[in-house]
């Protein structure tokens, strides 16, 4: 892939940088940020402008979302407490459909040339797209199953060969209220803890990370609404569950091959409501 966009790459970053004017990270390093995100598999230091936030969080709240990511559970999610009552338990996550279509800031955000220099620069050559999602993740006392389907135990993705992704919150995010959390450096230092950790994929419990890696590498990443940062998931991560205050997050990924898996786009007419 890398040799054969070669040059389609070197074009696509000088593109970036002629536009680099127009980002809304523009005072960001960029040199800095990717080193960064090579050695840590993590990197700090993006914020998007207040009226960016309130557009993505007026879209939310006029918009459906979709229960457990399922296209006939939608309800506007003010409602979400109703919502819980009809289908008779908890409702831990919600994802947005067709957001990026429907909502132009995050379609702005996608083509970003700060987000998508960085993305031809780490990946080592032409980037693709693969998808935006943005979800809710509500305070209530959610089952081992539904923790487990939703990635809120410690996990490494692979999702293609080269891969990673932004996120951004939506809504203000304190510790313990949903807040992302990363193992800085575990890209390059996975756990070995049982037999067979080398070649297998698993989710690992608490205990077991924190056994692993010094507590200062352990990294629950709080901020306001707007805080941004970029991650290579293949490092040791998981969601957690607020415990009083719901979280809205926006996450947009770049890999080398989109498989179709990671989209959130939804033919309409599929969609309905609980």
């Amino acid at each position: 892939h890398r040799t054969f966009n070669f040059r389609g790459r070197q074009q696509y970053l000088k593109d970036c940088e002629a536009r680099m004017d127009q980002s809304l990270f523009r005072d960001v390093d960029r040199k800095a940020f990717i080193r960064e995100l090579e050695s840590d598999g993590l990197a700090f230091g993006l914020k998007l402008p207040d009226s960016v936030v309130k557009q993505i969080r007026d879209y939310a709240d006029a918009t459906p979302v979709y229960a457990d990511r399922k296209s006939n559970m939608g309800f506007i999610y003010d409602q979400r407490e109703a919502a819980e009552e009809k289908i008779g338990k908890p409702i831990l996550v919600a994802q947005y459909f067709n957001a990026r279509k429907d909502c132009q800031a995050i379609d702005a955000l996608t083509h970003d040339p700060f987000l998508t220099w960085v993305a031809a620069r780490y990946l080592g050559s032409m980037p693709t797209f693969v998808g935006s999602n943005l979800w809710w993740t509500s305070p209530v006392q959610a089952s081992d199953e539904d923790k487990d389907k939703h990635a809120h135990f410690y996990h490494r993705d692979v999702d293609d060969y080269r891969f990673f992704k932004y996120f951004f919150y939506i809504t203000d995010v304190r510790y313990g209220e949903g807040a992302h959390i990363c193992v800085r450096k575990s890209i390059s230092n996975p756990p070995l803890i049982k037999k067979g950790d080398k070649w297998n994929m698993r989710r690992y419990t608490d205990a077991e990370i924190s056994g692993y890696y010094p507590k200062e590498d352990i990294l629950e990443i709080t901020g306001s609404a707007g805080i941004g940062f970029a991650e290579d998931t293949l490092c040791i991560h998981k969601g957690s569950t607020p415990k009083t205050e719901p979280r809205l997050l926006l996450q947009i990924q770049y890999a080398l091959f989109d498989y179709g898996i990671m989209s959130d786009d939804r033919d309409p007419d599929q969609l309905s409501m609980i």
